[in-house]
């Protein structure tokens, strides 16, 4: 039952992986690659891992087989119903709602959630940012590992003003600190101004993330917020093209998920200082720098970024909480 049941999940992942590439709203990409879709009123429910699989929900909830799976809203649908069942948000806390924040700190809840900020990094989420056939993209940064690129650095990010994004002033005063050092993309905010518009090396939005990125010898990669574990796709875009990632983000857990040796970190740095070590930097270290991220791209841990190992994992879960 169990082989039958991962053969469907491959199947299910390799006809997607084409559209969930070029789509690019992770949540729906989520969505569509799981069958979960949950309003803020509403939580699926299955009634076989097979089912969940294949995206057909059932009529009758609330008997003892269902499987229930929650996605970005943990509302008390989900704490009153019977297991089987997973809880899992891409967003960090801060994004969370307030019910949703209530029910992550009951103890009852804790073995059906699946998050980021996992102590055991067996058991950890990890945003899926990365894919898994990644050959190809590997063969090409080995064949461009010594290349000088054109440009110094950029950073791709919307100007986005929130309360909980409690990383954007530590972004703005990097860019500050580099002046013209520094190229500017960005879509306009989901509200509010788009103050990226008063400087004047702004240059709208990247029409091709990655292609942009493979102009510069660095990038600017700070997460909105830095939560324990929140690690999202700002680095490891980074890495897939062969740009060295500027990062701040991941909280206390930043240092068991990622190698350290293949991104510098700005967490607390000067800005003036880490913008006068990059542009002195030799090039044997970009290359050394370059290497280190190839052989992260190359490792089991980058596999667990992937869509696969989510799906795989949340399968897991289910089935053994079913045998349970």
């Amino acid at each position: 039952m169990m082989s039958r049941i991962r053969k469907i999940a491959w199947i299910i992942l390799r006809r997607l992986r084409p559209r969930l590439i070029r789509d690019g709203l992770l949540n729906r990409k989520i969505i569509k690659m799981t069958g979960i879709g949950n309003k803020a009123d509403k939580t699926e429910v299955f009634i076989s891992v097979s089912h969940f699989l294949e995206n057909i929900r059932t009529f009758f909830p609330g008997k003892t087989y269902d499987y229930l799976i929650a996605q970005n809203f943990l509302h008390d649908e989900f704490v009153s119903c019977r297991k089987p069942k997973i809880f899992f948000t891409l967003e960090p806390p801060p994004l969370m709602t307030p019910e949703t924040r209530k029910n992550l700190r009951s103890k009852e809840l804790q073995q059906y959630l699946y998050r980021y900020d996992e102590q055991d990094i067996r058991r950890r989420m990890f945003y899926p940012s990365l894919p898994y056939r990644r050959e190809e993209i590997i063969r090409k940064l080995e064949r461009s590992i010594a290349e000088e690129r054109p440009k110094l650095c950029c950073i791709i990010n919307r100007y986005s003003e929130a309360d909980e994004l409690d990383l954007l002033r530590q972004r703005v005063n990097f860019v500050e600190a580099a002046g013209r050092d520094i190229d500017i993309y960005g879509l306009e905010p989901w509200s509010g101004p788009n103050k990226w518009t008063s400087f004047p090396n702004y240059f709208g939005a990247s029409e091709n993330k990655q292609e942009t990125l493979k102009r510069y010898t660095f990038t600017l990669s700070f997460e909105n917020c830095d939560c324990d574990g929140y690690i999202s796709e700002k680095i490891n875009h980074a890495f897939m093209a062969g740009t060295i990632p500027l990062y701040w983000g991941g909280g206390s857990l930043l240092k068991d998920t990622l190698p350290s040796n293949c991104y510098i970190d700005c967490r607390d740095q000067d800005p003036n200082l880490i913008f006068e070590m990059i542009k002195k930097m030799s090039r044997q270290d970009i290359i050394s720098y370059r290497k280190a991220a190839i052989d992260f791209l190359k490792s089991d841990l980058a596999d667990r970024f992937t869509y696969k190992y989510l799906a795989r994992e949340i399968v897991c879960r289910l089935e053994a909480m079913d045998r349970d």
